[in-house]
């Protein structure tokens, strides 16, 4: 999709034979965004002025950003950090220092776990990566169910889907009589593989299963 915009409207400082400015969008952006964009660049070329050398693809990159999200954008971002919060404040996390300090001789150890798949982390909103406490035994060491979760998971662009699905309780793995089955979180069913995998190929993608 391109978008035609005249510069000279907005700065009132190009010649007169200046020419519109035309540039490319994603073809996915929905009405509500593009219907923004022209307030966004008013925005963009009152900051950058006359001096700008246009590069239309980063000049498109930065009003598709400055432009106002539609509502149910902004809703589900406030969701999504609605959960962040609570899963910052109800999990037990660990720092790489901390696992690092139970791991004598491998200075290294807690990123080649990282990276073989036998443990995940989330960056913290203050910047920090955490590691949630329940993928480890007490000597520090990954349990193998963890590795196991990750690989039956695939790959996941958010890590934070993947400590709310361990978090959350999950209908799959409910215990109890059967008038009075209570759903569990999978942190709390570790030692359930079986049922634990089987939970994690019946999830959705969504952050309370």
């Amino acid at each position: 999709m391109k978008l035609a915009l005249i510069a000279e409207e907005k700065l009132g400082r190009l010649p007169k034979d200046a020419k519109p400015v035309l540039f490319e969008v994603p073809a996915s952006i929905t009405p509500a965004v593009l219907a923004s964009v022209g307030d966004a660049l008013s925005k963009a070329l009152n900051v950058l002025g006359e001096k700008l050398a246009i590069d239309s693809d980063k000049l498109a990159s930065f009003l598709i950003e400055a432009a106002t999200p539609p509502t149910e954008l902004l809703r589900e971002r406030f969701e999504r950090l609605k959960t962040i919060d609570t899963l910052m404040a109800t999990t037990e996390w660990l720092t790489a220092a901390e696992i690092q300090s139970r791991q004598a001789g491998h200075p290294r150890i807690v990123a080649d776990w990282k990276r073989r798949g036998r443990v995940f982390s989330v960056r913290a909103p203050d910047g920090r990566d955490l590691f949630p406490a329940y993928q480890f035994d007490s000597a520090m060491q990954p349990l193998p169910i963890i590795k196991k979760a990750l690989d039956a998971f695939g790959e996941v662009s958010d890590p934070w889907v993947l400590v709310a699905w361990f978090h959350f309780p999950n209908g799959w793995l409910a215990h109890g009589p059967a008038h009075r089955r209570k759903p569990r979180a999978p942190k709390e069913c570790l030692d359930d593989e079986a049922r634990l995998l089987d939970a994690i190929r019946q999830r959705t993608e969504s952050y309370v299963a």
